[in-house]
């Protein structure tokens, strides 16, 4: 089918996606007629603008934002704009749109997602057959001579099931002369909401604490002929695609119970390369535990058994970051092993300490991640969630660690997230006794019975709150 498609996307956040997409689209598209790395001016010509929108889209860009650019060359064109939310990102409110998009906020989006990539595609390729093949039928109508009262290119949206609550299609006028029949699209299966996770391993055993732990986020306009269309937004921040300049392509568990999906981040708080000590992470009990390396990064261990942890927090960080903070907060990391006994460590991120033990600890272990709620002042550590095996993890090199802690339900219960290199490995909810606020930092444990080192380095920090 003809129909040219255009793929944007930011290369600090989506490059991988945005690469493997093209791929998929151009196996049934054919490579010519998909669009990628092309100048902004190139979307006004193509059929189809797919904007693929992460979870950092909404952070400025500058006035000279190529996204932006495309996705507004589109617009003024009439082509179709098809917001595509990766990994679980969300759509921006109108408010938080610069005037120029801010009449598309009422467009449901598409997703993909590293829970179902084959599917969230094949939903895609219908979408975009049935748009393109309705936009062709319309034009051909248009050039023949539009009957009165019939909707325009720019009016027409297609009926696929949309990512929100569908409502049912507006009646449509009566026309004063037939138009072409257009194709009869096959309806594409509904997706279903949520995410399968990687095969569970075997449940941590229970650590014991002997003192306490150092506190250290589709079509085109108005629907005329079936539901409402899909929106597009620039913005972006680097989460765990490779980073450059702030353009498109200029710019990269298992489950207990369903749970929210937070709120993209409003803001970010805290971002440290550690090229400095201006952010000041220390481990208050044990200053020595933690060091600057001068290269760039900072490494933090903890020699010990059963469980012995230390913790470095951001003394200097602003936002009340140093402190225990009830703050709602997507926190990223890159983070490499070096040292650790087999099956006997853990290191990442930990958020809401009580700085004597009790704490979520979202942790790369031995083939395997895990978020783990430590309780009774740090003597053990809850069966649920369960630790979760992986092949994903970088031997010898960095891996990008990312938490997510939310409290919803007025603090009767907290939503936590890990993801591991841009992939969601653990989704759970804690509704027995939640944690709600706490220190944050960066965390080492060891987890043998017999005494051993546990030690990471940590490089490429953000903290970004959460908006509930």
């Amino acid at each position: 089918m003809a129909g040219r498609i255009f793929v944007s996307y930011r290369r600090a956040e989506t490059a991988p996606q945005a690469g493997w997409l093209s791929d998929r689209l151009a196996e049934h598209f054919g490579r010519p007629q998909v669009l990628k790395d092309a100048p902004p001016g190139a979307a006004a010509s193509c059929d189809v603008l797919l904007a693929l929108i992460g979870h950092y889209w909404l952070t400025p860009a500058g006035p000279d934002d190529a996204v932006r650019l495309e996705i507004e060359s589109a617009l003024t064109r009439g082509v179709q704009v098809i917001p595509v939310l990766v990994d679980g990102a969300r759509m921006p409110a109108v408010a938080e749109l610069p005037p120029s998009l801010a009449g598309l906020a009422q467009r449901p989006p598409l997703g993909l997602g590293a829970a179902s990539p084959d599917l969230d595609v094949s939903r895609l390729v219908q979408v975009l057959d049935q748009s393109i093949a309705q936009g062709m039928a319309q034009r051909q109508a248009t050039q023949a001579g539009p009957a009165r009262n019939q909707p325009t290119v720019t009016g027409m949206a297609p009926s696929w099931p949309a990512a929100l609550p569908a409502q049912p299609p507006p009646a449509q006028p009566a026309p004063a002369q037939p138009a072409p029949a257009q194709p009869a699209p096959a309806q594409p299966a509904p997706v279903q909401p949520g995410h399968s996770g990687p095969a569970q391993t075997r449940p941590m055993p229970p650590g014991r604490r002997l003192r306490p732990r150092t506190i250290a986020l589709a079509a085109c306009g108005a629907v005329a002929a079936a539901i409402v269309a899909f929106i597009a937004i620039p913005g972006s921040k680097p989460a765990s695609s490779p980073s450059s300049s702030a353009s498109s392509h200029h710019d990269s568990s298992p489950k207990t119970a369903p749970s929210p999906t937070p709120s993209a981040p409003a803001r970010v708080l805290v971002a440290d390369d550690f090229s400095t000590g201006k952010i000041g992470w220390v481990d208050d009990y044990h200053q020595t535990a933690g060091a600057y390396t001068g290269t760039g990064a900072y490494r933090l261990g903890v020699t010990g058994a059963n469980g012995l942890s230390e913790l470095a927090r951001p003394s200097s960080a602003a936002h009340g970051l140093s402190g225990a903070t009830p703050l709602n907060l997507d926190v990223t990391v890159d983070v490499r092993k070096l040292s650790g006994a087999p099956q006997g460590y853990g290191y990442g991120i930990a958020l809401r300490s009580d700085g004597s033990g009790d704490v979520y600890a979202f942790l790369v272990m031995d083939h395997a991640v895990a978020i783990q709620k430590w309780v009774d002042g740090g003597a053990r550590v809850t069966g649920l969630p369960a630790p979760v095996s992986t092949s994903a993890l970088h031997p010898g090199a960095a891996d990008r660690l990312r938490a997510v802690c939310q409290t919803a339900a007025d603090g009767m219960s907290v939503h936590l997230e890990l993801w591991l290199n841009g992939q969601k490995m653990v989704d759970y909810t804690d509704r027995d006794h939640p944690y709600t606020k706490g220190y944050m930092g960066l965390y080492v444990e060891t987890i043998s019975d017999a005494s051993s080192t546990a030690a990471a380095e940590f490089d490429n920090f953000t903290a970004a709150q959460v908006r509930g």
